[in-house]
């Protein structure tokens, strides 16, 4: 029985060399494994590794924030172009009285600019470092497009609604237009007395204008109509064919300079004539003075065609059909 107890202590020390036996052996096994793992390339642990080197005074994204100053530079030139745009449109009669600069260029020089910036503005997110943040770049180029193109749609649909602006000034109005008599007597004033007499146009064919008149000897027209839509429709019909007719009769007369013509409007009337007579006529009736050229000074006649739709309107020649 003493045997069996010494078999059994021998035993349990036994299990503990098998057991610390075999933990050495797997310890054994997994260095060897490690030792004899073959390791891997040069150029593939490269290529899992992104290397940057920076030289000295180089900040990354140097590029990105280069175009995005340059995306803003062109935003606020394309504000600039846009505020143009739409105080041109709003207020013409303030911001360019005599239309010497049309705002269709400045509306394409806006849209051009804001071209520009919108592509400035995606290379410089795409020049973004990969692992820098793209947010809050190029915002200033972003801020400023968007009031750009505000402003530029501003400009565009008040000059498609509003042709003549939003804001107007006062001009005085007081030409007798509801009496022809009252209307040359006015005119005579000012010019002269028209001894041929005054010549009156068919103008039944033309809807909205109520009447047309003509004194070949002092080179003045005017012409009245039955609204100022209607005024509004014809005026640039009326100022070219005028022209034809007033250089037609300023070269019959042997007026070698051709005349400096004007145009005297109102709410329902057009004047023409030249430049002192128009100046002294806006005294007595008030209106807007604008300049207009004598195109006609060959004796020929041409149609001018107006807003309204296609239709023509011609003074001294045979009315084309609406």
């Amino acid at each position: 029985m003493k045997g069996d107890t010494m078999n059994e202590d021998y035993d349990f020390f036994a299990g503990r060399d098998d057991a610390s036996g075999d933990s050495g052996r797997r310890a054994s096994r997994r260095a060897r494994g490690t030792r004899d793992e073959p390791r891997r390339p040069a150029a593939r642990r490269a290529a899992n590794r992104r290397d940057i080197t920076y030289h000295a005074g180089h900040r990354p994204g140097g590029v990105s924030r280069t175009l995005a100053i340059v995306a803003l530079l062109c935003g606020l030139a394309a504000i600039a172009c846009g505020a143009a745009s739409a105080a041109h449109e709003i207020a013409p009669a303030y911001v360019d009285p005599d239309g010497t600069v049309p705002g269709r260029l400045i509306a394409i020089a806006c849209a051009v600019l804001i071209g520009v910036t919108l592509v400035l503005v995606i290379i410089a997110r795409a020049t973004v470092p990969r692992r820098v943040s793209h947010r809050g770049v190029a915002s200033g180029g972003i801020i400023t497009m968007v009031f750009a193109v505000m402003l530029l749609t501003l400009g565009v649909v008040v000059g498609v609604l509003f042709p003549d602006g939003l804001v107007r000034p006062a001009v005085r109005d007081e030409a007798p237009v509801n009496s022809s008599d009252r209307m040359r007597f006015d005119v005579e004033r000012v010019t002269g007395v028209c001894t041929s007499g005054w010549q009156d146009i068919d103008v039944d064919v033309y809807p909205g204008v109520e009447s047309a008149s003509v004194c070949p000897d002092t080179r003045v027209a005017y012409l009245t109509f039955d609204s100022e839509s209607a005024a509004k429709l014809y005026r640039n019909a009326v100022r070219t064919k005028i022209g034809d007719l007033l250089g037609e009769y300023a070269s019959q007369a042997a007026d070698a300079t051709g005349g400096d013509w004007r145009t005297l409007s109102g709410g329902r009337w057009i004047a023409f004539g030249d430049a002192s007579d128009m100046t002294l006529l806006q005294k007595e009736w008030g209106g807007t003075l604008a300049r207009i050229g004598a195109t006609g000074g060959d004796g020929t006649s041409a149609n001018a065609s107006s807003a309204a739709g296609g239709r023509t309107l011609s003074i001294g020649g045979t009315p084309a059909a609406r």
